[in-house]
């Protein structure tokens, strides 16, 4: 099989996870995406023959994929472009492509700490069958991973808002396994408690066990006892 490029673009810290402004203060803010990064990226590499490209203008950003194994290019698109996002990804998978023509275009998002390499794999798995699938986030709505298996072509890249049902018209098949850790993005106080409830990685446990984080799910019984819930448990 061709080797696996995975591609994660992640804007500059200041701006990141702002709906969890009012549980969490900005430096606890930019601590929790790193470790999510990590996370994600660790899951990511060890789901064997891939390598992770992050897409960065942020130093620290770049500074914390280099240190988990991830390439780094330098964000090419400036923030006030219309669509910054999946400009920053379509420039990362044509630069994949100059170098690995045949390889397996992934893109991820950097928030997905419970992420297991089994759930990547099988994700995958049914992207080599139908040639490009889409991984639908926990809210039916967005997309956590465009898995494109097309040699010499680019990904239909439409992330944003409702990205799920256009990467489905572009022609995404949608991956039907259940894939809680690849599908579950945190963004906001309640998935991040779901995160801790499926068991987070040993990153984002560290930087949750030195903060304040008010539980407000049947998950509170565990806050105590986050360390054991890791996924290197």
């Amino acid at each position: 099989m061709p080797a696996t490029h995975v591609l994660v673009p992640v804007k500059a810290l200041g701006l990141a996870k702002s709906r969890l402004s009012h549980v969490l203060d900005p430096a606890a803010r930019e601590s929790l995406v790193l470790a999510m990064l990590q996370d994600t990226v660790t899951a990511a590499l060890s789901a064997g023959d891939v390598t992770v490209t992050v897409v960065t203008a942020d130093e620290r950003v770049a500074a914390a994929a280099l240190d988990c194994g991830a390439d780094v290019l330098p964000d090419p698109v400036r923030p006030d472009s219309p669509d910054p996002l999946n400009s920053a990804l379509l420039a990362a998978a044509r630069r994949a492509r100059e170098h690995a023509p045949g390889a397996e275009l992934v893109a991820l998002q950097a928030d997905l700490p419970s992420l297991r390499p089994e759930d990547f794999v099988l994700a995958r798995e049914t992207a080599r069958r139908t040639g490009t699938a889409v991984v639908v986030d926990h809210t039916a709505s967005g997309t956590t991973a465009l898995l494109h298996c097309v040699s010499g072509t680019l990904p239909p890249l439409s992330f944003g808002p409702g990205s799920a049902g256009r990467h489905i018209d572009a022609g995404a098949y949608p991956v039907p396994d259940a894939l809680p850790g690849l599908r579950l993005d945190v963004d906001t106080p309640d998935d991040l408690a779901a995160a801790l409830q499926l068991g987070v990685g040993p990153a984002t446990a560290a930087v949750l066990d030195t903060v304040e984080f008010p539980l407000c799910h049947p998950c509170d019984s565990a806050a105590g006892s986050r360390r054991s819930a890791t996924m290197n448990s």
